[in-house]
């Protein structure tokens, strides 16, 4: 398995102009509690995807082993963001992590339930998910019956009976290769932002009668993002509860 990592954002609600992810939180920037992470889970290669202050974000990321870095030089979304790393991932025929450089309070225990659960149902694509009180602009996990996702809905797009969802894609998936390569060809920017979603491989996998599943973590605050300096003062709470022994 192979891992991609997303770190391009500038994140234009922090109150600082630096890349999102070289924020430090518990004690060393958010992509190197990923890095380190995917390391832990036995993950000997990472492709980072970077952008804004990309030269920093290399500079950092080069400190750490199975490191490569990618460039995204327009921000046209996740799916897009994706694709540029797909030449690195030269002729790698498994499967491929794709984690979020800015969720740092993710547990290698839920990763390693992700990686089973994925090889179990024999899916093609596995989501994390995560039920919320508040799913507020989350994207929605739709389901059918038989509990396989039939989607995932960005907030944006969906319809208000899809936004009483409570359970939502936290935004990590395990893809087979294959599959990621062909579906990334075909998705399109047919949404409300323009910009081409990863999570739309989801609704590809579903109409070629392919098996998508979710995991779901039940402590939602691993799933948390850094968006702000109020996300950043409750992630360092986090933390803290957890270097106590709270959590």
């Amino acid at each position: 398995m192979k891992a991609i990592i997303l770190a391009a954002g500038r994140g234009t609600r922090f109150n600082a102009d630096m890349a999102k992810v070289l924020v430090e939180v518990g004690g060393k920037p958010m992509i190197s509690h990923i890095l380190d992470l995917a390391h832990d889970i036995g993950i000997a290669e990472k492709i980072v995807v970077i952008g804004y202050q990309g030269e920093q974000v290399r500079n950092l990321v080069n400190t750490h082993l199975g490191v490569q870095t990618v460039w995204q030089h327009e921000q046209l979304g996740t799916g897009h963001a994706v694709k540029m790393a797909l030449p690195l991932l030269g002729d790698h025929d498994k499967d491929v992590f794709i984690l979020n450089g800015d969720v740092p309070a993710i547990r290698k225990e839920t990763l390693f339930g992700m990686i089973e659960d994925h090889k179990k149902n024999e899916s093609v694509v596995t989501v994390l998910s995560s039920c919320v009180e508040d799913p507020s602009w989350y994207g929605r996990i739709l389901k059918n019956g038989h509990d396989n996702v039939i989607a995932i809905r960005e907030a944006k797009d969906a319809s208000p009976e899809e936004l009483r969802i409570s359970e939502i894609n936290a935004g990590l998936y395990i893809v087979q290769s294959a599959f990621l390569r062909s579906a990334l060809s075909e998705i399109e920017p047919k949404n409300a932002q323009g910009e081409y979603y990863i999570t739309d491989i989801v609704q590809l996998a579903v109409e070629k009668g392919l098996k998508v599943r979710a995991h779901k973590v039940h402590d939602s605050e691993e799933i948390k993002g850094v968006n702000s300096q109020v996300e950043l003062i409750e992630m360092e709470q986090i933390f803290a509860r957890r270097t106590n022994g709270h959590l």
